[in-house]
């Protein structure tokens, strides 16, 4: 997600095999078992709530509160909001996607959009700017690692997928990362680290036909303070917790995040699928 946001396969592509197995299972007339143990099964499983095993646009979005912490204390400061917009495709090794993220922080009282913010640290007010990530492209591998279309100078990153967890029709799947991005001139890097668990049906992952479902989403992050609060060599950190959406209805974004958009950055509600092309037409 965001910094201020693993081979290749014998006989048929992984990617090719799990597009046609829902369309065999459609005219077979039968559903899809899941199958969260093999590689395959959970590739398939985690694109599905992740992202889509077809190629149209996915909408999805977090709902968040930050916290500054300090030795023991935590103490709530702003909201964010934020919206992702991506399209994914498989490939000979796995799935590649594009994404776009466009965050806003919010006054956690009023809703809206800050412009400005004054940090209870330093007394001081701060200019807010826009978060997010500009159009990038990212791959899953068929063991879901996890790889950046480019590199990416001064950036280190972990990232797993855990095991699925499968209850009754309940199943849950979480992705987590740790990055530290290191800036010339910087003293120490920026770091962040996120974790997103994924929630779905398990009727919804076998139904026959299916190339996506939509998860709620349960978020936290940790993070070093954001270059924009000013906090020098403050001690401490930040950190947020949340929900969310992935594969979701356009009518289900924040409305602070639809306000905010309507009136700065129109373009991305009129067509979100123009802003990711791109990057998605370009096949290197």
């Amino acid at each position: 997600m965001t910094i201020d946001r693993r081979t290749a396969l014998a006989g048929i592509g992984l990617g090719a095999g799990l597009l046609a197995a829902p369309a065999a299972g459609a005219r077979r007339g039968t559903s899809v078992p899941l199958d969260p143990q093999s590689a395959a099964g959970r590739l398939r499983t985690f694109i599905m709530m992740r992202g889509a095993l077809d190629e149209g646009l996915i909408t999805s979005w977090v709902s968040a509160r930050y916290y500054g912490v300090v030795e023991d204390r935590m103490d709530p400061l702003f909201a964010v909001v934020s919206a992702v917009f991506s399209r994914y495709r498989p490939v000979a090794d796995g799935f590649e996607a594009v994404n776009f993220e466009l965050a806003w922080f919010t006054d956690p009282v009023t809703g809206k959009a800050m412009e400005t913010f004054r940090n209870p640290y330093t007394n001081q007010d701060c200019k807010v700017p826009a978060g997010g990530l500009p159009p990038s492209k990212f791959r899953f591998g068929k063991d879901l690692s996890f790889h950046l279309g480019r590199d990416v100078p001064g950036l280190q990153m972990e990232h797993d997928v855990l095991p699925a967890e499968v209850r009754g029709d309940d199943v849950w799947i979480t992705e987590r990362s740790r990055t530290a991005m290191t800036f010339p001139g910087a003293a120490r890097p920026f770091r962040y680290s996120e974790s997103n668990t994924f929630h779905a049906k398990k009727s919804d992952l076998e139904r026959r036909g299916a190339t996506r479902v939509t998860s709620e989403v349960s978020y936290t992050n940790v993070c070093s303070w954001r270059p924009w609060l000013g906090m020098g060599d403050h001690p401490g950190h930040l950190t947020a917790t949340g929900i969310g959406r992935q594969n979701a209805t356009m009518d289900s974004l924040p409305p602070a995040w639809l306000e905010a958009t309507a009136a700065k950055r129109p373009e991305v509600l009129k067509d979100p699928a123009a802003i990711l092309a791109p990057v998605w037409d370009a096949r290197t």
